[in-house]
């Protein structure tokens, strides 16, 4: 009798059939191998991604010193006499000069040495010319709003002044909206003056600048509109202050306490009676000095040349002296001496009062500041 429930061979451990114990210890090399090479690899990849990488990030970084680089110069150049302090910009030159170094090494070398400290330092030193910029800006436009109100204070008070004067009413309202505009520059620059925008700054610097020259040109034209109609003569001019000093604007003339003059002018006034007290031994005389407004009134005779209209005497401004005692001649010793002398001290004998002018005066002189005004 056949048996047929036989027993089958043994398999291998490994799956395959035939393979044997070296075959199986081969192929486990084989898988090993693989590994180290995939893991071999996989490490050359990234270390040739880290240093591309790295070669990315030192590029981009030199590039961005270079930018920053060419920015300061330009910056450098445009502030050139517009700052506030120029020690801000020599600061920015030598971190310009730093960068250029660091810009001009090898690679290798700016791998180690990095341009991050020097990109800082560049940045701070552009900040500090931009901050002083901002100054100058700032400085700019509190010197022009200043110059502005000093134009708008003396229009507003030839405005004032002028009222029902019988002076060109147009003239009067041109005046008027120069005056008013000036306001809204004013206050359109002090918006400005609290940014740092230096385009800003610069506008409302320029347009406080044109206002002031827009206003002084009015005022100027009112005032010699109101001087064609209260000062007949060539050589008067109208001003709004004439026989209104204030007493602080005045002093006492020392030897003769009874006048004043612009304490200004009282020095000069001084040093001229001093020689010619040196010359004749005795002081100059003086029989007239600053007179009020008032007082000019008392004196104008229109029919008579001799005293100037109110508001057309240098009496009025403190700035004119009649002198006697021998000057009130022409041609005498203290006359001739005076015309001589008289102006290196700051006094003069002018054209009008002069034996040929329109109104023949030997006794009146006046300080050189004054305008040629009886």
């Amino acid at each position: 009798m056949t048996l047929t429930n036989t027993v089958p061979p043994a398999q291998p451990t490994d799956g395959r059939p035939d393979g044997s114990a070296r075959e199986r210890r081969e192929a486990k090399a084989r898988r090993r191998r693989a590994l180290r090479r995939t893991l071999a690899a996989t490490i050359v990849v990234v270390v040739l991604l880290g240093l591309a990488g790295l070669s990315w990030y030192l590029v981009s970084d030199v590039e961005d010193l270079g930018t920053q680089n060419v920015a300061a110069r330009h910056l450098l150049a445009s502030s050139e006499s517009r700052v506030a302090d120029p020690a801000t910009r020599e600061a920015l030159a030598e971190q310009i000069a730093a960068a250029d170094a660091v810009l001009a090494e090898p690679f290798l070398t700016r791998l180690t040495m990095g341009t991050a400290e020097v990109g800082d330092a560049l940045g701070a030193a552009s900040d500090a010319v931009r901050a002083s910029m901002v100054d100058l800006a700032r400085h700019e436009v509190t010197a022009a709003r200043k110059s502005l109100a000093a134009a708008t204070g003396r229009g507003e008070k030839i405005y004032a002044a002028t009222e029902g004067k019988g002076a060109d009413d147009t003239v009067r309202s041109s005046l008027r909206a120069a005056l008013d505009t000036s306001t809204a520059a004013d206050a359109a620059a002090s918006s400005a003056f609290t940014g740092t925008d230096l385009e800003r700054l610069g506008e409302a610097e320029y347009d406080l600048s044109t206002k002031r020259s827009v206003v002084t040109a009015a005022t100027e034209a009112m005032a010699t509109a109101q001087d064609a109609v209260t000062c007949p003569a060539p050589d008067q001019v109208w001003d709004p202050d004439s026989g209104k000093l204030q007493k602080d604007q005045l002093a006492r003339i020392p030897w003769a306490p009874d006048f004043v003059v612009r304490a200004d002018v009282l020095d000069g006034l001084i040093a001229l009676d001093e020689a010619y007290q040196a010359e004749f031994g005795t002081h100059l005389t003086i029989n007239s000095a600053y007179r009020s407004y008032a007082s000019q009134e008392e004196l104008y005779d229109p029919s008579s040349p001799i005293a100037a209209p109110p508001g057309c005497s240098n009496h009025g401004l403190g700035l004119a002296v009649d002198i006697g005692g021998g000057v009130e001649t022409f041609d005498t010793p203290q006359y001739n001496w005076l015309k001589t002398h008289a102006e290196a001290h700051g006094w003069i004998h002018p054209a009008f009062a002069e034996p040929n002018g329109r109104v023949p005066e030997p006794w009146h002189w006046q300080s050189v500041l004054a305008r040629e005004s009886s």
